[in-house]
């Protein structure tokens, strides 16, 4: 029974054994790991070894061949010094080292130069060493002066010198150089003849006085008489003739305002010239029942004129007439005094009588003057008169118009007049221009009065700036 029902013993010995062989496969396993591990490691180990050798052995050379050069460098044997080592080296802190250059002359004396350098470290880090051969006579250029009075200036080239200097610089120091600029005087190409120069000057006053919106009248030379400029501004007709230097002081007489005379026609007046021995300007103007008749003789610069009022008398018209003469009234010799007055009856308004006709010519030929003959008598219209005087002129002044804002001027006197550079007669001449030369002059410096104008010229086709005195240049102005 108690083999029928009951189960026999199981034997436990196969399930150690197979235990026992897991255990011994992980330890097998294990040790297969750690020995590839092992492996590794010196494989590690010696490509590390062997790549400190490699890096060694380079660092080895490169300080072999950092000696050798520091050995060339130093023993300053001439026929070795022939390689320079050229390093890319860190930044460095200078250090002032002194060093002695000695150049050999060609008689034997020697020059010597000590200069300040700054020192890089000594050791220093290379990536690469390369080398370039320099001849060992070469020197930096640089100028040196000797005693003796001469230079040592070509590079690599040392000059002979009588007594050697020794002079210190620094390397790095660049000589400063200064430029001392002197004022260059210039002088035009051209200049008007002794027949030009009135007419540019007549001109300049010409072309000045339309420049400041007044009128011009251009009378030319007849006889003995130069040619004169009559210009027109808000109070009076002025005169500007070599007779009278130019003044532009003398007016017609007549045409002035109220402080010259209380009778004002308020109409333009009528410029005419003729010739009859001299050169004569005739003018007149009617308006408001007055009326102005003159006469200007431009050789003399005799003015003789006469103002007239109309009034009605009943039917008709009577006038009262002044007979004037003045020679230059506006400057310090000049003259003004009524020569003549009396009344005529008059057929019309602004006729005159023979009465009046034949007084008025027996003044004039007392001051050695003329009617002329009306047949002669020319009217001259202002401002038509520009070609004229340009033609006479010459070409000195071709092409020139001022500068904006600004005026005709012209040179006057003779010769050649100085162009100061600044604003007094001690400094140098800008420029040296011939009389008859126009010039730009700002509006607000005229009239002029002591003091040195600003003005500008243009010379050979260039402005050139400067001053010039009052008394040497002429420009209009209705002041």
């Amino acid at each position: 029974m108690a083999e029928g029902n009951g189960t026999a013993p199981r034997n436990h010995s196969d399930g150690a054994k197979k235990k026992k062989s897991s255990k011994q496969q992980k330890q097998m396993k294990q040790l297969l790991l750690m020995t590839a591990m092992l492996v590794g490691c010196a494989v590690l180990i010696t490509w590390t070894v062997m790549l400190m050798k490699d890096r060694l052995s380079q660092n080895a050379q490169l300080n072999e061949q950092s000696s050798a050069m520091d050995y060339m460098e130093v023993s300053g044997d001439e026929s070795d010094s022939e390689l320079t080592r050229q390093t890319a080296v860190p930044e460095f802190t200078e250090t002032p080292t002194t060093s002695a250059t000695t150049g050999t002359t060609g008689t034997g004396d020697t020059s010597s130069t000590t200069a300040t350098n700054a020192t890089a470290p000594k050791k220093v880090t290379v990536q690469s060493v390369q080398f370039s051969k320099i001849p060992t006579t070469v020197t930096k250029a640089q100028a040196t002066t000797m005693a003796g009075g001469k230079t040592q200036t070509a590079a690599g080239k040392t000059q002979t010198t009588a007594k050697p200097q020794t002079k210190t610089n620094a390397v790095t120091t660049t000589a400063e150089k200064t430029t001392h600029t002197e004022t260059q005087q210039v002088t035009p190409n051209t200049a008007p003849t002794e027949a030009q120069l009135p007419y540019n000057t007549l001109l300049a006053l010409y072309l000045g006085a339309q420049a400041q919106g007044n009128q011009a009248y251009f009378f030319d030379a007849a006889g003995n008489s130069p040619a004169t400029v009559v210009m027109h501004c808000e109070k009076a007709y002025r005169v500007a003739t070599a007779a009278d230097s130019l003044s532009q002081l003398s007016r017609l007489g007549g045409t002035g305002g109220t402080e010259e005379h209380p009778w004002q026609t308020g109409v333009a007046f009528r410029l005419y010239q003729y010739e009859d021995g001299d050169r004569y300007i005739y003018y007149t103007s009617a308006g408001d029942s007055y009326q102005i008749i003159g006469y200007y003789n431009c050789r003399t610069c005799d003015n003789v004129w006469a103002r007239l009022r109309y009034y009605q008398v009943g039917a008709g018209w009577q006038a009262e007439y002044h007979i004037i003469h003045c020679n230059r009234p506006e400057t310090q010799n000049g003259s003004e005094s009524e020569l003549f007055t009396s009344t005529f009856d008059a057929e019309a308004l602004y006729t005159i009588s023979t009465e009046f006709e034949q007084q008025l010519a027996k003044e004039m030929q007392g001051r050695g003057m003329s009617v002329g003959s009306w047949n002669n008598y020319e009217e001259v219209k202002a401002d038509q008169q520009s070609d004229t005087l340009w033609n006479k002129a010459g070409s000195h002044n071709s092409g020139f118009a001022p500068q904006s804002g600004e005026t005709y001027g012209v040179v006057t006197g003779s010769g050649m007049i100085p162009l100061y550079s600044a604003a007094n007669t001690g400094s140098a001449a800008a420029a040296s221009l011939p009389a008859g030369t126009f010039l730009s002059v700002p509006k607000d410096a005229i009239p002029a009065g002591t003091n040195l104008v600003p003005v500008q010229a243009k010379v050979n086709g260039t402005w050139v700036s400067g001053y010039i005195a009052p008394g040497n240049f002429a420009a209009w102005s209705e002041k």
